[in-house]
């Protein structure tokens, strides 16, 4: 059985990551997640989702 998980968003988040910009990349299912101040950023809609 699948949990529900809380949809939370990164905001004011400025920086772009990516290849070489200097975060720990870490390949989550279908995107690649960052880690960034003791947690995760995944790209999603337009914003930053804060794992």
């Amino acid at each position: 059985m699948a949990t529900a998980v809380e949809h939370r968003t990164h905001d004011d988040h400025t920086h772009t990551h990516g290849e070489g910009c200097g975060h720990v990349a870490v390949p989550h299912e279908d995107h690649v997640d960052y880690v960034h101040d003791g947690h995760r950023h995944a790209a999603h809609a337009g914003h930053w989702d804060d794992h």
